[in-house]
């Protein structure tokens, strides 16, 4: 998320590029995870989830098979990437954070939705370069806030979705565009309600 199109283009082909990717990725997990009771311990091991994703994605920098450009390298990266939290959450049990938990939760599905989504998508329904959809991030990122917000409001939001979709799958003549739209649809509204539901 904290990236932009030219980051995103460039961090598996540029290490000075992927290096600021990191950087930035550290002074993000440093803003959600500081609290009361943040210290040297949470601190390292902040720097240390950050030398995770750069080994990680330095992987992906030193593949050059066309493996690492599926969506099966996709999952292990990103699976690989959710390990990396697990293996260092412990010193921070007893962190009371700044940002609230319900927050974090709402913004943690946004971003699942908005980026993991729409690339695993675009990998299984797509042989073309990605391209930033900025409707669909809309969609996908606006659904978890709906949820939370209310379970009427978000079955709403769905139903008047689900006439979009219709109306894509119905006038367009694109397979690849048709199966993105209803995997986009299944999987965002699926994770909205799972992951809310569960990290709630």
């Amino acid at each position: 998320m904290l990236q932009n199109g030219y980051i995103a283009a460039r961090k598996s082909k540029d290490l000075k590029v992927l290096l600021l990717h990191i950087l930035l990725i550290f002074i993000s997990q440093l803003v959600f995870l500081l609290g009361a009771g943040f210290g040297a311990i949470q601190f390292f091991s902040v720097l240390l989830l950050s030398v995770f994703h750069f080994l990680i994605d330095f992987g992906k920098y030193k593949c050059k098979r066309s493996f690492c450009n599926s969506w099966w390298y996709y999952l292990l990266d990103q699976g690989f990437h959710i390990l990396s939290f697990f293996a260092v959450m412990v010193p921070f049990s007893n962190v009371d954070f700044f940002l609230s938990h319900d927050l974090v939760v709402v913004l943690s599905v946004m971003v699942f939705n908005g980026y993991f989504v729409s690339i695993l998508v675009h990998f299984i329904t797509s042989d073309g370069i990605y391209k930033r959809d900025y409707l669909g991030y809309l969609f996908r990122m606006v659904a978890p806030v709906l949820y939370y917000v209310s379970t009427t409001v978000f079955f709403i939001y769905a139903a008047i979705m689900l006439l979009f979709v219709w109306r894509i799958v119905k006038h367009s003549k694109s397979k690849s565009i048709i199966s993105s739209v209803i995997i986009n649809y299944i999987l965002t509204l699926s994770s909205s309600i799972i992951l809310t539901g569960v990290m709630l």
